[in-house]
């Protein structure tokens, strides 16, 4: 029968629902479903000999009403006669399915994953495929064109057909099922999946969001929960109050220095002890760009102060020289549901070392302040300062 996640996040009232057909070993993506907004309606796939899938169907449908919103799917290798049967056999609630998703079918053709609402347009729908599934690719690919649709879309509306590949992953089983799901990751837990199946699956989970946040919600204001972040990490300065607006297991990599922490409590510790209590009191930080996504924030800034203490993210075991510093940093923000899940914050740590007279850049393509003010005033900055070879192309003809 079917099972119920039940969305965790109290300021969602009326949570969207997602039916989601996955192995039972694999449920720990219902439960990363239910952390993002969702009710999760979970049926075990494939079924077992002795389980009717119609009568599964059934008792989900079932709940899916009962619960009384807006729906999706996603599935998970799912096989050509059962999504024709899925299709079929949830027809009174089909005109509430909004979005579909489906992870590496067990198909060579579209036949039964295209649903179509009661005006005959297609349902919006993204495939994630391994790029061994050309026949599958080739199959859905006309439709990506809004020729082949069959009907015209307004300029406002997104393409309901998507389809993405991955490379070096498997089809079956599904490439995400060769990983945890990140909600069930322990801290210093490593994972046996090789880079590709990490890419794959982390991208996949992002442009999955971008289906279901924009057909069904929910919808989070990713810059406040950020500003309210930064607000008391840099103002308040109060680590407890900072670690409210993370999940219960966070992480934060300072990626040159590999500082931060990994779970709440060395997260924790990190922002009490090695972060609050040791960042400069004239510390600025002005952000250049912001890009935001339906997960994740990329905040391109500059960070400004005198070095007065040891600052341990930054230079740690550095005693303070006195001496004023700019740097250029790159964050970016992860979010699951209404709280942050991670930061991964990039900076040109040669520059910072060169500004504090800790490296001679003679010699070296690297250089101090200059780096962060280039970054604020493109134009008004010249280019090239570090290539001594670019006098030589002076005058060339660049046709």
């Amino acid at each position: 029968m079917a099972r119920v996640f039940a969305n965790t996040i109290g300021s969602v009232a009326k949570p969207p629902t997602l039916l989601i057909l996955i192995p039972e070993e694999h449920c720990g993506w219902c439960e990363q479903f239910s952390q993002e907004g969702y009710n999760v309606v979970h049926i075990v796939y494939p079924p077992s000999p002795d389980t009717s899938f119609r009568e599964t169907l059934k008792d989900a449908e079932a709940k899916i009403i009962a619960l009384g919103a807006d729906w999706g799917l996603i599935s998970y290798g799912l096989a050509t006669k059962d999504a024709e049967t899925l299709l079929s056999r949830l027809a009174l609630s089909i005109a509430d399915m909004k979005a579909c998703v489906h992870y590496c079918p067990d198909a060579e053709g579209s036949r039964g994953f295209l649903a179509k609402d009661n005006q005959s347009r297609h349902v919006p729908v993204t495939f994630h495929l391994a790029t061994s599934q050309e026949a599958l690719h080739a199959a859905i690919l006309p439709l990506e064109d809004p020729v082949n649709l069959g009907y015209s879309l307004p300029t406002h509306s997104c393409h309901p057909v998507k389809v993405y590949t991955y490379p070096l992953v498997s089809h079956s089983p599904p490439f995400p099922l060769s990983t945890k799901a990140p909600v069930l990751v322990e801290p210093g837990e490593q994972s046996s999946s090789d880079p590709y199946n990490r890419s794959a699956t982390g991208l996949s989970l992002t442009r999955t969001l971008e289906l279901l946040k924009r057909q069904l919600g929910p919808h989070f204001n990713l810059e406040k929960l950020w500003d309210l972040h930064t607000y008391y990490e840099f103002v308040e300065r109060d680590a407890p109050r900072t670690m409210t607006t993370m999940v219960s297991s966070p992480y934060v990599n300072h990626v040159p220095t590999m500082t931060g922490g990994v779970g709440y409590k060395d997260l924790a510790r990190f922002y009490k002890y090695h972060f609050t209590k040791v960042t400069p009191p004239d510390a600025e930080l002005v952000t250049v760009s912001r890009t935001v996504g339906v997960d994740r924030i990329v905040d391109e800034m500059i960070f400004k102060c005198h070095h007065t203490t040891e600052i341990d993210y930054f230079l740690p075991g550095i005693p303070p020289t006195g001496k004023y510093i700019e740097l250029a940093m790159v964050g970016v923000v992860a979010f699951r549901g209404d709280k942050l899940f991670f930061e991964h914050l990039y900076w040109d740590q040669a520059s910072v070392l060169v500004q504090l007279g800790l490296m001679d850049p003679t010699d070296l393509p690297v250089a101090g302040v200059e780096v962060a003010r280039k970054v604020m005033d493109p134009f008004g900055l010249p280019s090239n300062t570090l290539l001594p070879r670019w006098k030589e192309s002076e005058g060339l003809s660049i046709d």
